[in-house]
């Protein structure tokens, strides 16, 4: 296996990765959404709730990221 036919290989591996990823984080956003409004919450505060946690997320994430180099 040439070098160029590896690193497609791994890049696409990358981006199916990421998609599954995404896939579930978008799953999970919606399920979120849904038990806020089966338990009374409107739209707008729904979506200011679940804004709040993905920028919870990313911080971590980044903390962590950081914390590791």
């Amino acid at each position: 296996m040439s070098t160029e036919q590896h690193d497609a290989d791994a890049y696409g591996q990358e981006l199916a990765r990421i998609s599954h990823h995404q896939h579930e984080a978008t799953a999970a956003r919606f399920t979120v959404f849904q038990a806020l409004a089966a338990a009374g919450i409107g739209h707008e505060q729904a979506d200011d709730i679940v804004a709040t946690l993905e920028a919870g997320a990313v911080a971590g994430a980044h903390k962590g990221a950081r914390a590791s180099a």
